[in-house]
């Protein structure tokens, strides 16, 4: 049965006056209100594909706040068929093509297509089942747009339905759920310490996986995939082979395709030149990034590729000193490690500052958050393949990295909405088990949350 079918109207649609089908031009509403629609149950009606078939939703999937599809991880039936993968919404189906995503690698898992008006006539449309939101909608009595509060979303679409994990821990001293989350944080670390050895193997390399390892954490979330391709691209010892930290910032962004044009607003004429001087040394690819793999919309200065890459060019001035600097560190006392792995990431991270143009902001380079990224989720578990007892300790001692959406959605659905965020927030260890969690349970099996054997796990 469609979720959808017995669920009152949430408080944030209240009765209204009904409203002619609208444009987009100059109107209050915009792409943000269909996904609230999508995300939110008692919003979301019954649909069809513009061929015909029902579509059941068993889970609309994670709101991504991030570049790729608009929800990740949706689990449907369309024509009776299970479909498990992501969905986008767009106000008109030709703004998948206006909007790039035809050849982006990042919406080949789309099952499901969103649109409020029809395709116009001859569109040249996706590969992927279409459904529109409009005659279902304007069906309804008193629904406007205007009734609808973009910004009390995702959390007024969170579903607040019980949850057997929930229920088992409802009550539970907060020792108890600690212990879970602790519990599942030293599997996922125990889990990342065999893939990367496998990857070391693999590479017939430690340093190369522990670099590769790094830069996808540098990616952060949006471009954490081709950051990892990269380090394939410009493997660690011919990037260290450059004596010259500009050619080494240079290499990396010619082989990215993120080389600025020389005559690029914003960046002095003599750094540019510079940039493609050493790009030709290092014998760097000048082709753009023609293939869109990069994510650059809407990401946050601190984070841009370019940035992140005058990192990396410092942090890996040699194949293997950062990673033997971090191994060599005294372990007796956790918290003094932590201090001084800190430390030493911030101080290897400093020379790239010099890397960047003559103006440009100079902090956020390798921010706190970042670096206890890369210490719980490369250097940690390069530690624990040798050590996991010791890796396991460190990884309690160390601050938590800054929340992912991931993370937050984990944490409501374990704990409810007036949990003390307290309890995973203030350590890597809880933080990392709540990823263990979503990965291995919520994300793994969505539709059959009631058979989940989490449940089973927090009442142990």
């Amino acid at each position: 049965m469609n979720e959808t079918a017995s669920l009152p109207l949430p408080p944030c649609l209240l009765p209204g006056r009904a409203a002619a089908e609208p444009e987009t031009d100059g109107a209050a509403w915009d792409e943000r209100h269909l996904q609230c629609i999508w995300a939110d149950a008692r919003l979301r009606p019954p649909l069809s594909t513009t061929g015909g078939a029902p579509v059941e939703v068993l889970s609309p999937g994670v709101w991504n706040g991030g570049p790729g599809p608009d929800f990740r991880g949706a689990i449907l039936r369309i024509g009776g068929v299970r479909a498990a993968g992501d969905v986008e919404l767009h106000v008109r189906p030709s703004d998948w093509t206006a909007h790039g995503h035809d050849g982006d690698p990042r919406y080949e898992n789309v099952v499901l297509h969103v649109a409020w008006f029809p395709p116009a006539p001859g569109a040249v449309l996706p590969d992927v089942p279409l459904a529109l939101l409009s005659d279902a909608m304007l069906a309804r009595p008193g629904f406007s747009f205007d009734q609808i509060d973009p910004d009390a979303y995702p959390h007024a679409a969170r579903s607040d339905l019980p949850r057997p994990c929930r229920d088992a821990l409802r009550g539970a001293p907060a020792a108890i759920v600690r212990d879970l989350l602790e519990r599942a944080g030293e599997a996922r670390l125990r889990r990342k310490a065999r893939e990367l050895a496998e990857r070391a193997a693999r590479a017939g390399s430690p340093a190369q996986a522990f670099y590769a390892e790094v830069l996808a954490c540098l990616g952060f979330h949006a471009n954490t995939a081709p950051m990892r391709a990269l380090a394939a691209q410009v493997p660690v010892r011919e990037l260290a082979a450059r004596a010259d930290p500009f050619e080494r910032y240079a290499l990396l962004l010619g082989r990215a395709g993120l080389l600025p044009p020389p005559d690029a607003p914003g960046f002095p004429s003599g750094w540019t030149a510079a940039l493609w001087n050493a790009a030709f040394r290092a014998g760097a690819s000048h082709a753009p990034d023609a293939a869109g793999r990069w994510t650059l919309a809407g990401v946050r200065p601190a984070n841009h590729p370019r940035r992140r890459l005058a990192v990396a060019a410092a942090l890996f001035a040699d194949p293997d000193s950062l990673r033997a600097a971090l191994a060599a560190l005294p372990r007796a006392d956790a918290k003094a490690w932590a201090r001084a792995a800190e430390k030493v990431l911030r101080d290897a991270a400093a020379p790239a500052a010099a890397l960047l143009p003559p103006g440009a902001a100079r902090g956020g380079l390798l921010g706190g958050g970042r670096v206890r990224a890369i210490l719980a989720n490369a250097v940690l578990p390069a530690l624990a393949f040798g050590d996991s007892v010791s890796a396991r300790a460190l990884l309690a001692a160390l601050p938590g990295e800054s929340p992912s959406a991931t993370m937050e959605e984990m944490a409501f659905r374990l704990l409810g909405a007036d949990h003390n965020p307290a309890l995973w927030r203030t350590g890597a260890l809880r933080m990392q088990g709540l990823l263990a969690l979503w990965s291995g349970h919520c994300a793994a099996s969505p539709e059959t949350c009631r058979e989940c054997p989490l449940a089973a796990a927090a009442r142990r």
